[in-house]
């Protein structure tokens, strides 16, 4: 074996450690994927959570939030109800809750939209729907002669906005002009028929119906598929005196990026699994909302605080991590990036409040 000098032992070290270090980084580059990026999403228990509580107008007895529309944590839109026409926009900067005035003679239930100059808020006047387009920092009005609310709004893979409301409607955006359409059941006259909530799903729109028939003593509920003008009853059931069983949720769909589709009711939660409804939460009180970043990552909110969270095996339930003495704490709507979590709710105190929580 030749001999080597100490300078040429030490370049060959030098050299040694160099190959060991670009090997390394390659090999963590190649380590980069989805499973990855799943595990920076933050668990609810390792976030700090706070609230912030929305004051309805000093006229007013009351401001209960509808829906939520987050462009970034530091870009959040919410639509509330008040009895009086006032600070029914809000927006949250990061930091600070704003009302923002859209003009009166409306409410809304609902909105969607493409960025934070062109937002859709949709919901009523009167008795006919209404949609107010944020078109900037203007407020226009679009007013329809269609009897009916607006109660449910969503976005399409191809950027159309959908909405439904009572009567059967259904109103598509297709970023140039609002159409109408309705999808017919057969009921009657004296009963309410609500399209409840409205998903956009593997191509296809899927909507929750219900019919209330007081004086008959029954309802029915409707699970639908389609798309404009080309609708189908899924399924549908009557909940009188001799079944009073749910197998879907009645309230609000949810279709994440996945392929996972839920929806909440009074009855809890369920996800639809190879085209059958699977009761995956049982709950003694209404669920409103849920909302997911993925199948490993979705969260649920309803009555009396509740609050769950499914990390892809188990769903946990997470109300004590909103440390409220008062639990008669209404959850309406939740939000989640998989890093932070907003959850509207309605606190019913001396006035009926709106409080947001916030985990991150």
């Amino acid at each position: 074996m030749p001999n080597l000098t100490k300078q040429k032992v030490a370049k060959m070290k030098s050299l040694i450690i160099l190959i060991f270090t670009i090997a390394a980084l390659i090999f963590t580059n190649s380590c980069n994927s989805p499973t990855e990026n799943q595990q920076q999403f933050k668990h609810p228990k390792d976030m700090v959570w706070t609230a912030d509580t929305l004051l309805p107008d000093p006229d007013a007895i009351q401001l209960l939030p509808e829906n939520l529309l987050v462009f970034a944590p530091n870009d959040i839109w919410l639509v509330c109800y008040s009895d009086v026409a006032k600070r029914l926009l809000w927006h949250y900067d990061g930091k600070t809750w704003t009302p923002i005035e859209s003009g009166g003679g409306k409410r809304y239930k609902d909105l969607a939209g493409y960025n934070q100059h062109d937002i859709w808020l949709g919901g009523y006047s009167g008795e006919k729907a209404h949609f107010t387009h944020k078109d900037g920092n203007n407020f226009i009005r679009h007013d329809f002669d269609i009897k009916g609310q607006i109660l449910d709004m969503t976005m399409d893979d191809k950027g159309n906005i959908w909405a439904c409301g009572r009567n059967g409607i259904i109103m598509k955006y297709d970023k140039t002009k609002w159409i109408a359409d309705t999808i017919s059941v057969n009921h009657y006259s004296d009963s309410q028929y609500i399209l409840q909530s409205i998903t956009s799903y593997l191509n296809y729109k899927y909507v929750l119906g219900t019919n209330i028939d007081f004086n008959r003593r029954r309802n029915v509920y409707y699970f639908i598929k389609g798309d404009f003008k080309n609708w189908t009853i899924i399924d549908s059931i009557v909940i009188n005196v001799s079944n009073s069983t749910l197998i879907w949720g009645d309230l609000k769909l949810f279709a994440n990026k996945n392929g996972n589709l839920y929806s909440a009711g009074v009855m809890g939660l369920w996800e639809y699994q190879n085209y059958i409804w699977k009761h995956v939460i049982s709950a003694n009180a209404p669920l409103y909302d849920v909302y997911g970043v993925d199948e490993k990552y979705v969260l649920a909110v309803g009555d009396f605080l509740q609050f769950y969270f499914y990390d892809g095996s188990t769903w946990q339930d997470m109300k004590k991590l909103l440390n409220h003495n008062n639990s008669n704490v209404i959850n309406i709507s939740v939000w989640t990036d998989g890093k932070e979590i907003f959850i509207s709710g309605i606190l019913i105190d001396e006035i009926q409040k709106t409080i947001v929580w916030h985990g991150k």
